[in-house]
C-alpha cells in the first residue's frame, strides 16, 4: 500500500450526548505512515487546548465511530464515513514528520521516518496514540505542537503591547516581532513588554536585536516571565549586566526550563545610561531538538522506548487552484492594560485559512447566554438589557431617547446615558462598541478597534466597560458617585419571570435570542426580531410588571396600584421563540401573548447568530455598504482569481491599508474564507458581481447606509434562480427548496443575512471575521459619464420623517378635500395636531396608484422617504367616511412576475390613521402589512 492510498478522508457528523440528531462535522483527515502504511483500528489524540478524542475504525476503513471530550465537560459523539471524494485532501495536507529511534538496553537505534497527519478542525495535538490490526501499538507526546518543526514561533505572536511607545514616530510595540529595522522606542528607561501568541508553545530561547542608534538606550538588565491565561506570571529567565556591542546586533538566550505558555512578558528594569529604551526585534524559539517521546510497543513483543526529532518540511504541494491545509488558524487579538500604549499588528504571513474555521466555535470561550451581565464579541443589545452581577445597575437599550442608559435600581436613576435614538448596539468582530440606526447608519462609538476588546460588562460599581481577554479595562464609563446598597429586589434574567419577580426597567430574551421581553419603566411590550410588537402595555405612569406571590401576572404602580391584571395564576412566566407564555407548577399552559401555532418554527443546528448582528458585524468590517457571498465547492484561491484579485493574508483592515497603498484612488477590498467546501466571499462593494464565481452562489448585497435596502439572490450556472428584495419588494424563487426551508427557520423573512447562511448552511463567526483573511483588491470603477437627471414631474416639499404625505388625484369636491386634511391633523399621540404634507398637482388627477407611487418617489429628496403614501382619489372623495388609499413605499409599482409571491401592496385607512400609520413605519416598529385589513383600518391609539 502506497503512501497516498494510506491517507483517509471521513465526512464527520457529531451530536451531543443523549440528543438524537446527527448535524454535519469538519471533514476529519487520517494518515499514519511509521516506514510502512498503517491503518489504525483506534486512534486518540488529545489537542492543545484539552480536548480528548478517539475513534474506532471499520475493518476496511469504511466507516468510523467514536466521541469527543472537551476540558468544559461538553461530551459529544462523532461518526464518520469514509470519502473518497476528500481524499485529495488528505494526500496534499501536511502533518508531523520526525526521524526516530528505539531504545534497546542502552543504545539507541534508528527506527526510520513516522509520518503523522491527523486534521478534523481542531487545534494541535498535544499528544497522540493507536494501535493497527498487525497488533503494533504507539503512544507519543509531541515536544513542540508545531508540525512544520520550524524553531521560530514568532509567527504565533496574535498582539503586542507596550507600557509605553513612540506612536508618533511610528516606533510601537508591533515592530517588534516585524521582518524589518523599524524599532519600538520609549522615552523612559524601564518598560515592559507583553507578547500573546496564538497557543500555549514552551519557548526555550529568545533573541533580542539591538536597534540602530544610540547604544545608551540598549537594554541591560530584563527579567522575562511566561503565563498561561495572562494573569498569573512565573519567572522564566533573569539577566543583568548585558552589552550589545553592534548596532542590529541579535544576542540569543537559553531558558532553563521552559514551560508551555501563551503569554510572555519582558520587563525591562536597567539600560546603559540613557532615560529611554529602544530595542528592535524580539523573538522566539521553541523545539530546538523537536519531535516527541513515548513508546512503541510490536506485537508479541514488551513495549520500547520510542522518540523522534521533528523534520522542517516544504510547503506541501498544492493543488491547482486549491490552499494547502493548515493548523487551526490564530485568531489575531491584542492583550490591554490600562494606561498602557496598545499597537495593531501589521500583516502576518501568507496562510489561507483552515477549513471549518468558520464553522467551530472559539476555544475555551465561556458559553453566553442572553440576559448575563456581560456581552460577547459579537453580541448585540436591542430593546435589551445587561444587568450587573447583583443586580444593583442595569444597561439598558430602548428605542427612545435617551437610547442607551445605565440605571441604577436603588435610586432609579440614570448614571450614564447615550442621548441619541439607535436601533442596536454591537460590539463587533473588530471590538468596537456601536450603536446603529435602522438605517445602518454608525451613531456612536467607544473607538476601540483592534485593541484586543473581548467583552463588554455591567459591573457592580456602576461601571460599563470594554475589557481585554485579560481582564483589563480597555474603555469604560467610569464609576458613578452612588450611596451605598444593594438592589431593592431580585432581578430576572435569562428567558423566566418567576414567581415574587418583577421587570423595572430590564428585558428577557427567549434562549434562542429571538424574542424579547421589554421594559423600561413605563412600557411593555413583546418584540419578535424583525416583527413589531404583537402585544403591549403603555400606561401612562411608570410601572413595573410584576408576578406576584399569588402567580397572577399583573402591571403595577411604583405605590404598588394594580393598573391591570393581565392573566393568572401561574407559577412562571416564560419568553419562547415567537410569545411568552404564563405556565403552573406542572408546565401547563395558563396565558400565552400569542397562539404557539402562529409562531416561527424551531432551527436547524448549529445556531447562527441573529440577522441584526451579522448585519453589523459586515457593517463593521466594511463601513456601511458590502457584499457577503457563499460560493458552494470552491476554494478562496478560486474565487480570488475568477473575481481577479491577486491573494494577499491580513485581517480586514491590514486588506483596507494594503488596498490604500496600492490604489490611493480607491478600490474595493475582498477577502475569500474557506468554510468546509465552500468558500464565504466579503467586500466592501455592495455592487459586486457573483454570479459566475462556482456554479451555485448565493449573496446579500447591502447598500450603504443611506438606504439600507439589502438584497438576497441565488444563482445557479450563472443564472438568477430566487431574490428576495426589501426595495422594491421582490420574492422571486422563495419556493426554491434550500431558500424555502431557510425562510421557515429564520424569524423574518427579510432578514437577508440569516436567509444566506441558513440557505447554504454555513455559520460565520465574529471571531473568524476577526481574524486573518485572504483576500485581494480590486482596481476602482471607472467613473460614469456625467449625465443630467431628468426633471421630475412633481415637487415634494416640506415633507419630514413621520409625517403623513398625502396625493390628491380627485379634484372634483374641494369641502371633502377640506374636510379630509383636517381629520388628518387632528391630535394623536401628545395632543398637538400634526398637519400632512400635501401633494396636489392637476397633472395627477385620475393617475393609478402605480403611477402615483413612482412619480413621488422619484420627486422625494434623498435619503429618505416615508413608509406608505396616501392617496386621496375618486373614491376617498365620493366616501361619506373618506376612505383613503395607503401604498407601500416598498413596492416599485410594477406588476409581479409569474414565479413571483405577491404581498399587500395598499389598503383604505380613515384619514385619521394616516399619522399613526405613517410614525410607526418610519420608525420601524411595525410593518405596511401589520396594518393591512380587508376593511377599512381605523385609528388604534
Amino acid at each position: 500500500m502506497s503512501d497516498e492510498v494510506s491517507a483517509f478522508a471521513f465526512r464527520m457528523w457529531r451530536r451531543a450526548w443523549g440528543a438524537t440528531e446527527w448535524v454535519p462535522a469538519t471533514r476529519l483527515l487520517v494518515r499514519v505512515n511509521d516506514g510502512d502504511p498503517v491503518m489504525p483500528t483506534q486512534l486518540s489524540w488529545v489537542t492543545q487546548d484539552g480536548a480528548r478524542l478517539a475513534l474506532g475504525f471499520a475493518p476496511d476503513m469504511a466507516s468510523c465511530y467514536g466521541h469527543r471530550y472537551a476540558d468544559d465537560g461538553l461530551i459529544q459523539e462523532l461518526r464518520g464515513e469514509l470519502d473518497d471524494s476528500l481524499a485529495q485532501d488528505a494526500a496534499d495536507a501536511r502533518g508531523y514528520e520526525f526521524d526516530t529511534e528505539t531504545q534497546d538496553s542502552d543504545d539507541w537505534s534508528p527506527a526510520g521516518r513516522l509520518r503523522i497527519l491527523i486534521d478534523g478542525g481542531e487545534t494541535p495535538m498535544r499528544s497522540v496514540a493507536w494501535s493497527d490490526r498487525s497488533g503494533q501499538a504507539c503512544s507519543l507526546v509531541l515536544r513542540s505542537a508545531r508540525p512544520s518543526g520550524t524553531e521560530d514561533v514568532s509567527s504565533l505572536v496574535n498582539g503586542v503591547w507596550a507600557s509605553a511607545e513612540y506612536r508618533d514616530a511610528g516606533e510601537v510595540a508591533a515592530n517588534l516581532v516585524l521582518a524589518s529595522s523599524a524599532k519600538w522606542f520609549a522615552h523612559q528607561n524601564r518598560a515592559t513588554l507583553e507578547f500573546e501568541l496564538a497557543e500555549q508553545v514552551a519557548v526555550d530561547r529568545y533573541v533580542l536585536t539591538s536597534a540602530n542608534d544610540s547604544p545608551d538606550r540598549d537594554p541591560s538588565a530584563w527579567t522575562l516571565r511566561g503565563s498561561a491565561d495572562g494573569r498569573q506570571w512565573r519567572t522564566l529567565d533573569s539577566r543583568s549586566g548585558q552589552l550589545f556591542t553592534q548596532r542590529h546586533q541579535p544576542k540569543t538566550y537559553r531558558i532553563a526550563t521552559p514551560e508551555s505558555c501563551g503569554h510572555y512578558r519582558l520587563d525591562i528594569t536597567g539600560n546603559q545610561g540613557s532615560p529611554h529604551l529602544q530595542l528592535e526585534t524580539v523573538r522566539f524559539l521553541a523545539g530546538g531538538d523537536g519531535g516527541f517521546a513515548g513508546y512503541r510497543q510490536r506485537a508479541g513483543h514488551v513495549p520500547v522506548a520510542f522518540r523522534g526529532i521533528s523534520v522542517v518540511q516544504a510547503e506541501p504541494r498544492a493543488r491547482s487552484g486549491s490552499a494547502p491545509l493548515s493548523p487551526q488558524m490564530p485568531q489575531k487579538r491584542i492583550p490591554g492594560h490600562t494606561g498602557g500604549a496598545r499597537s495593531a499588528m501589521p500583516a502576518m504571513p501568507a496562510r489561507a485559512a483552515s477549513l471549518g474555521s468558520m464553522s467551530q466555535p472559539l476555544r475555551r470561550r465561556v458559553v453566553w447566554q442572553p440576559g448575563q451581565s456581560w456581552l460577547p464579541l459579537g453580541g448585540s443589545l436591542s430593546m435589551q438589557s445587561l444587568t450587573s452581577p447583583s443586580g444593583r445597575f442595569t444597561l439598558l437599550h430602548s428605542p427612545y431617547e435617551p437610547s442607551l442608559a445605565v440605571r441604577d435600581n436603588l435610586t432609579r436613576d440614570r448614571v450614564w446615558t447615550v442621548d441619541s435614538r439607535t436601533s442596536s448596539l454591537c460590539l463587533g468582530p473588530d471590538g468596537d462598541l456601536v450603536a446603529w440606526d435602522h438605517r445602518g447608519n454608525r451613531i456612536w462609538s467607544t473607538g476601540t478597534a483592534w485593541l484586543g476588546v473581548r467583552r463588554l460588562e455591567m459591573r457592580d460599581s456602576g461601571e460599563l466597560a470594554l475589557t481585554s481577554g485579560s481582564g483589563e479595562v480597555l474603555w469604560s464609563t467610569g464609576v458613578p458617585d452612588v450611596p451605598a446598597g444593594e438592589a431593592p429586589r431580585p432581578v430576572p434574567r435569562g428567558s423566566t419571570l418567576r414567581r415574587g419577580e418583577s421587570l423595572d426597567g430590564q428585558s428577557l430574551t427567549s434562549a434562542d435570542g429571538s424574542t424579547v421581553l421589554f421594559h423600561d419603566g413605563r412600557l411593555v411590550r413583546i418584540i419578535v426580531r424583525g416583527h413589531t410588537s404583537h402585544w403591549d402595555r403603555f400606561p401612562d405612569t411608570q410601572n413595573i410588571l410584576a408576578l406576584d406571590d399569588d402567580g397572577f401576572l399583573r402591571v403595577r404602580n411604583l405605590d404598588g396600584t394594580v393598573l391591570e391584571q393581565i392573566a393568572g395564576p401561574g407559577a412562571e412566566l416564560v419568553v419562547e421563540r415567537g410569545g411568552v407564555e404564563l405556565r403552573d407548577d406542572a408546565g401547563a399552559l395558563v396565558w400565552a401573548s400569542s397562539p404557539r401555532s402562529q409562531r416561527p418554527g424551531p432551527v436547524r443546528e448549529p445556531r447562527l447568530a441573529h440577522n441584526e448582528d451579522l448585519l453589523t458585524w459586515f457593517n463593521v468590517l466594511s463601513g456601511h455598504g458590502h457584499c457577503v457571498a457563499v460560493a458552494k465547492d470552491s476554494t478562496p484561491e478560486q474565487v480570488l482569481e475568477r473575481i481577479g484579485a491577486a491573494p494577499v493574508a491580513g485581517t480586514w483592515r491590514e486588506l483596507q491599508r494594503h488596498r490604500d497603498a496600492t490604489h490611493p484612488d480607491g478600490g474595493t477590498v475582498v477577502a475569500a474564507i474557506a468554510v468546509g467546501p465552500d468558500v464565504l466571499l466579503i467586500s466592501d462593494d455592495p455592487d459586486l458581481q457573483v454570479a459566475q464565481l462556482a456554479p451555485s452562489v448565493a449573496a446579500v448585497h447591502q447598500p450603504d447606509g443611506n438606504c439600507g435596502f439589502a438584497v438576497f439572490d441565488l444563482h445557479r450556472d450563472g443564472t438568477l434562480v430566487a431574490e428576495l428584495r426589501e426595495y422594491p419588494h421582490r420574492r422571486k424563487g422563495a419556493k426554491v427548496p434550500e431558500v424555502a426551508a431557510a425562510l421557515a427557520e429564520i424569524v423574518h423573512s427579510m432578514h437577508s443575512h440569516a436567509l444566506l447562511f441558513r440557505t447554504t448552511e454555513v455559520v460565520p463567526t465574529a471571531a473568524a471575521l476577526g481574524g486573518e483573511l485572504l483576500g485581494g483588491v480590486l482596481a476602482p470603477k471607472p467613473e460614469p459619464e456625467p449625465t443630467s437627471p431628468p426633471e421630475p414631474l412633481l415637487v415634494v416639499e416640506g415633507w419630514e420623517d413621520m409625517t403623513p404625505l398625502v396625493v390628491r388625484t380627485d379634484f372634483t369636491d374641494d369641502e371633502a378635500w377640506d374636510q379630509i386634511i383636517q381629520e388628518m391633523s387632528a391630535p394623536w399621540f401628545d395632543n398637538d395636531p400634526v398637519p400632512p404634507c400635501v401633494v396636489t398637482d392637476p397633472r395627477l388627477a385620475g393617475a393609478p396608484a402605480e403611477q402615483v407611487l413612482r412619480e413621488v418617489c422619484a420627486a422625494l429628496p434623498e435619503p429618505g422617504r416615508p413608509g406608505a403614501l396616501f392617496i386621496a382619489d375618486a373614491m376617498t372623495m365620493n366616501n361619506p367616511v373618506h376612505p383613503l388609499l395607503a401604498v407601500t413605499t416598498e413596492w416599485d409599482g410594477n406588476p409581479f412576475e409569474e414565479d413571483e409571491e405577491e404581498f399587500t401592496t395598499q389598503f383604505r385607512l380613515m384619514p385619521d390613521a394616516a399619522i399613526e400609520i405613517s410614525t410607526n413605519l418610519d420608525l420601524g416598529n411595525m410593518d405596511f402589512e401589520d396594518f393591512a385589513t380587508d376593511g377599512i383600518a381605523e385609528r388604534l391609539a
